[in-house]
């Protein structure tokens, strides 16, 4: 089993704890909405690796990657997506159920690593294993104080040029099985305005209208269970504030 050496990104989708609620149709469109937002996401990471599909975050890596390339292009491209994705979603889906209704609540966070890696195949499955990828697991229970950042460890702040370096924030952590870690984020609440989404013709809106009830139909009708997988589901915002 080859160590190599890669860059690991989460991309998290935060804000839907109040966003869900326990309706089996606003279950259905919350699930196929934040399918669409992670969809959106993978697609801005074309060429990055994808680890794993995990409810409501995407686990991306790349090997030998530049981390400083990620933090600087990547991210961006990944958030700007999301948001025009968002736009697009409330804009052309025109639902008003209150899951729909509060698209606007859903963002996005990003926690980044630099380490070692073994990939793991176990049957027709490819998995990542070492204490870095633990590391960067635990790296999305933190006390970081606003809901929209990139939080990354000292292995890849060091690599950023200096004008992207001095907007980081540093934040020590005592992480789950791994003890105090140093790190540092950066605060994307301030960041540009997402661009504007482009309007699309009547009938290309039908068309992603009907696709978006059809898709829902299996979970109204409960052949399938809707929003399984994700994990903060059901908690209370006590819960979810750190200690």
């Amino acid at each position: 089993m080859a160590i190599r050496r890669a860059v690991l990104l989460i991309a998290d989708i935060s804000g839907y704890t109040h966003y869900m609620n326990w309706n089996r149709m606003h279950l259905a469109h919350a699930q196929l909405t934040v399918a669409e937002l992670l969809e959106s996401v993978i697609d801005a990471g074309k060429g990055l690796k994808v680890a794993e599909l995990e409810g409501d975050a995407v686990f991306f890596w790349e090997p030998d990657g530049d981390a400083k390339v990620l933090v600087c292009d990547r991210l961006s491209q990944m958030r700007r997506s999301f948001f025009e994705r968002r736009a697009r979603v409330k804009k052309e889906f025109g639902c008003e159920c209150d899951c729909c209704l509060q698209l606007d609540n859903l963002t996005l966070k990003f926690v980044v690593h630099e380490g070692e890696v073994a990939e793991q195949k176990i049957k027709r499955q490819h998995k990542l294993a070492s204490l870095d990828v633990i590391l960067v697991h635990r790296m999305l229970k933190n006390v970081v104080p606003v809901s929209e950042y990139v939080l990354m460890t000292d292995a890849v702040a060091q690599l950023l040029d200096d004008p992207v370096r001095q907007l980081c924030l540093p934040l020590t952590h005592d992480f789950e099985g791994i003890g105090e870690t140093s790190t540092h984020y950066i605060d994307l609440t301030t960041s540009d305005v997402p661009p504007l989404v482009r309007e699309r013709g009547l009938v290309a809106r039908l068309g992603v209208l009907t696709k978006f009830e059809l898709g829902s139909l299996p979970y109204v009708l409960g052949f399938k269970k809707p929003a399984e997988g994700f994990r903060n589901l059901g908690r209370g915002t006590e819960e979810l504030l750190p200690d």
